[in-house]
């Protein structure tokens, strides 16, 4: 037999002394249920919160993108700060001039959100759509994992209609079909096109939009009109760009504002000195975790105290039962049991602890990543596709050893001649000074960061019931939304009609259900869908010299919208079937315009007439709409924004 090195058993003495520690510290903790139990359950708290905040942080602010080089991948955002807007987006006009002026940007790609009805994959339904230029994919780095993405063959107006799935969209409502590829769809919006699919996108952050087609220009025969074209102020399009080699984003910073500076003093007309036109670019890793990135880094912040809380509760507990096991340690020390041998003892029965603590917290933190992932997905898309991975496997691991570390020197042993945090006198307990003043630091600790997390956690509520407590004027909670896709390819208008006034009718019928409307905008999903607002006028009123028209929210709404969300009418009447194309134009206003238009008169039966030049790319002229009521403010966007809603034509049901 192989004789064994001083090496391998000094190992094998020291795995077997520790093994017994082990068993020890099980048949300890096995006579201290509660105890056990306790500690177990307060560090899987501490554990599973902060392992559950780790992965989020990891996920949304550390974790690199698939975006090839993407320290050169810059977001360019154009801002109208006087009007409210931090992302006024861009038009084709203004795309053209920043491309040929900046040459700091190898390229610069142009992203439409669009929405299309898509007909030729079973049912027809509305999708999430990008409509981009051939530059888009080479300028964000990415790359298929099936079939091909779109490029320059896929540009310009005499291209063929090409479709690529994003890898979300693939996999979920197409069950990752790969003989998707080559099948051709109807795509509806202001006009039906045909395309082909060709390729399917790699997992990537769905930005600027969560969408799941991206389609070439001649996909949207509204790209290709010619008020989309030249409209300086028709603007949808947002701008990616890639650094050329050797340029620096200051660099691209700096061409880009001169460029735009031009642009302004050339068509002043376009840009009001009160709008406060401005350009600037970041990386787009820091567009896209602008938002989230102080409110996770407070989460964790506060995950780091709740671990320490835990840590001191836990601490006190075998504090208080490291005092009443001072007879055994006494015993112990007195048989000449060494301090880092009662500490070895102790390390074991913390690691069995925080071990069953940790495990238990990694199972806790499953789903409470699932939670926070969709609260921080109001701050960032890189939460909308969070996973919980491994890592939080080894974050657990290391809390729990950090934890057990700690947890084993916080008491002071007794050594063979003389105890120096505990004794005995007289047969009964005593505390030294030293054990004392341990568990004085550990109980203000505690209790310290109680008072920090319960002040921030009042905040919080307060903050919450606060939002809570604001009327938006529509009862949602009784309130269904559906999209129901267009159906107008190969119908008429009186057939498209018919269909909608059909299933409004069997919705109607339906048990439960009090009232039945259509419009062009769920108020609380899409509010925001024109900026700022579009600019109107109304009779009689006259604007301060120098001041744009007032601004209002455009709806187009059928007869029963406001009865349907639980809105009031403050005067006047609901649309009716008498308000259809051909009729004399009518509108209802909201509270907020009658009052402001109209100070010191009725609002109902004066006339309002929109004034935005940005009604013509929508087909729509200006003219004048007769009041026929004032509702109450619908306050999806901000508590003062005005609201107008004209009544939806008949013809207009088609509209995408």
């Amino acid at each position: 037999m192989t004789g064994m090195s001083s090496e391998q058993l000094d190992l094998r003495e020291a795995a077997g002394i520790f093994w017994r520690d082990v068993k020890y510290a099980l048949r300890s903790l096995a006579g201290a249920k509660g105890l056990t139990i306790t500690v177990v359950l307060t560090l899987a708290l501490g554990i599973g919160a902060n392992a559950a905040i780790f992965t989020l942080v990891r996920g949304v602010l550390l974790r690199p993108l698939v975006n090839r080089d993407e320290n050169r991948l810059i977001y360019i955002r154009q801002s109208a700060r006087g009007l409210g807007v931090e992302n006024a987006v861009f038009s084709v006009p203004e795309v053209q001039e920043l491309r040929q002026s900046v040459k700091s940007l190898s390229a610069i790609g142009e992203f439409s959100t669009i929405g299309f009805t898509m007909n030729g994959l079973g049912e027809p339904r509305e999708v999430r759509a990008g409509v981009v230029g051939g530059t888009y994919f080479d300028v964000m780095g990415l790359h298929p994992v099936m079939g091909r993405l779109l490029d320059m063959r896929d540009d310009g107006p005499a291209a063929d209609g090409a479709v690529v799935l994003t890898y979300g969209f693939w996999t979920s409502a197409l069950k990752s079909d790969p003989s998707v590829l080559g099948k051709v769809v109807r795509l509806g919006s202001f006009g039906t096109r045909t395309a082909t699919i060709v390729g399917v996108l790699e997992p990537s952050i769905p930005y600027p939009s969560e969408t799941e087609i991206i389609a070439n220009v001649v996909t949207s025969p509204h790209h290709l009109s010619a008020t989309m074209v030249t409209g300086r102020v028709h603007r949808m399009t947002e701008l990616f760009g890639r650094l050329a080699p050797g340029a620096t984003l200051e660099q691209a910073r700096a061409e880009l504002r001169a460029a735009h500076s031009a642009i302004l003093k050339a068509h002043a007309e376009a840009y009001p000195t009160k709008a406060d036109f401005r350009i600037d670019a970041v990386l787009l890793r820091d567009q896209i975790t602008s938002k989230a990135r102080t409110v996770l880094w407070v989460l964790l912040a506060a995950s780091g105290l709740v671990f320490i809380i835990a840590c001191s509760n836990v601490a006190n507990l075998i504090l208080a039962r490291t005092i009443r096991r001072e007879g055994e340690l006494s015993i112990r020390a007195a048989l000449g049991a060494s301090t880092f041998a009662l500490r070895r003892v102790l390390l074991a029965e913390c690691l069995l602890l925080c071990g069953a603590g940790a495990a238990l917290g990694v199972l806790i933190a499953r789903p409470m990543v699932a939670i926070l992932a969709r609260y921080a997905s109001r701050f960032s898309v890189r939460a909308l596709d969070l996973t919980v991975d491994s890592s939080m496997l080894w974050v657990g691991a290391g809390l729990a050893l950090v934890a057990a570390t700690l947890l084993a020197f916080v008491p002071r042993l007794p050594s063979g001649d003389r105890s120096n945090g505990i004794s005995l006198s007289n047969g009964s307990v005593r505390m030294t000074g030293g054990a004392a003043r341990r568990l004085r630091a550990f109980a203000i600790t505690q209790i310290a960061a109680s008072f920090v997390l319960l002040a921030g956690a009042t905040m919080l509520l307060k903050t919450l019931l606060a939002l809570q407590a604001v009327h938006t004027g529509i009862d949602t909670r009784r309130v269904l939304a559906i999209n129901v896709p267009v159906i107008s390819y190969g119908r008429t208008d009186g057939q498209i009609v018919d269909f909608y006034k059909e299933a409004m009718r069997r919705v109607r019928q339906l048990p439960g259900v009090d009232g039945v409307a259509q419009g062009t905008l769920t108020p609380w999903r899409e509010g925001g869908t024109f900026g700022p607002g579009m600019q109107f006028t109304a009779e009689g009123y006259v604007r301060a010299t120098a001041e744009d028209d007032p601004r209002g929210q455009f709806r187009i709404v059928s007869p029963g919208f406001f009865g349907a969300l639980g809105v009031p009418m403050i005067a006047g009447r609901d649309f009716n079937d008498l308000d259809r194309q051909g009729s004399e134009p009518v509108a209802i206003v909201s509270l907020t315009v009658a009052q402001r238009m109209f100070p010191s008169q009725q609002a109902v039966n004066r006339h309002i007439t929109w004034t935005d030049p940005i009604m013509k790319f929508i087909g729509m002229k200006p003219t004048p709409m007769r009041i026929i009521g004032v509702a109450a403010d619908i306050d999806d966007e901000h508590l003062e924004q005005a609201q107008l809603h004209d009544r939806l034509p008949e013809h207009g049901l088609a509209r995408g």
